[in-house]
């Protein structure tokens, strides 16, 4: 008998990881007075020894939880669509090109979680694109699909609640990129992950770091609202298919 795994569980366990890592890499950050308290961005939390262990650690396992619900969705709507034909090709399509973002965007979050910035910058802001940019545009297009299956699939409420949070996700996403470059070019310090408001750009710094913060929030509460989706389907372990090559 083959063993059968609940869906309803991994977005609320993605959620709850994340959240958990967030917590423990700024208070042990906080306590060591790596970053100060208010308020640092959150890959600052993540870049000093030991907390970067753990930060990279727990964001690496995030990452993997994020990439197999992203997957899941795509299935249970590719199963939906492939049994409607009244749907257009073009959700089917979106549902694909939704499924490589997601898939990148979760990649992007293990390059944030290998690569500190203050060891490759440049790599570490890369993957902070691919993760947030990109899970900005897989949960705008994740939206319009749940509109298009709806009612079929979802509820109104949760479709409306999916809309604010890729609003906010893309608006954030923007805020945190735009104030964090201009942040730089004032910055006079010698420890941006210290940033006092003597150092320069403070009030930039500070709009793009909470930014950031919420940006993160909003994303992992999106991908914990497929819960409600998630409470009827279930997968089994693939099967095994043994083949014997001739000499």
């Amino acid at each position: 008998m083959q063993n059968v795994y609940l869906c309803v569980y991994y977005p609320i366990l993605c959620a709850v990881w994340f959240f958990l890592t967030f917590i423990v890499t700024y208070i042990i950050s906080v306590c060591r007075q790596d970053v100060i308290a208010v308020f640092p961005y959150i890959s600052d939390t993540g870049t000093w020894s030991p907390e970067s262990c753990i930060f990279g650690l727990m964001l690496n396992i995030g990452a993997i939880i994020q990439g197999l619900i992203v997957y899941i969705r795509y299935r249970q709507l590719s199963h939906l669509l492939g049994k409607d034909t009244f749907y257009p090709e073009t959700v089917q399509k979106n549902n694909r090109t939704s499924l490589i973002l997601g898939i990148t965007a979760a990649f992007g979050v293990c390059i944030v979680a290998n690569f500190q910035e203050t060891n490759a910058f440049e790599v570490h802001v890369f993957g902070a694109i691919l993760a947030f940019g990109l899970g900005s545009v897989y949960q705008c297009m994740q939206t319009h699909i749940s509109f298009k299956v709806y009612p079929n699939l979802g509820n109104k409420t949760i479709n409306i609640i999916r809309v604010i949070f890729s609003i906010v996700s893309c608006v954030t996403f923007l805020v945190t990129f735009l104030f964090a470059g201009l942040s730089l070019l004032q910055f006079k310090g010698d420890d941006p992950t210290k940033w006092s408001k003597d150092d320069g750009g403070y009030v930039d710094h500070f709009i793009s770091a909470i930014a950031e913060w919420i940006m993160a929030v909003t994303t992992i509460l999106f991908l914990a609202f497929y819960t409600s989706e998630f409470k009827k389907i279930s997968f089994t372990e693939p099967p095994l298919i043994e083949t014997t090559q001739q000499a």
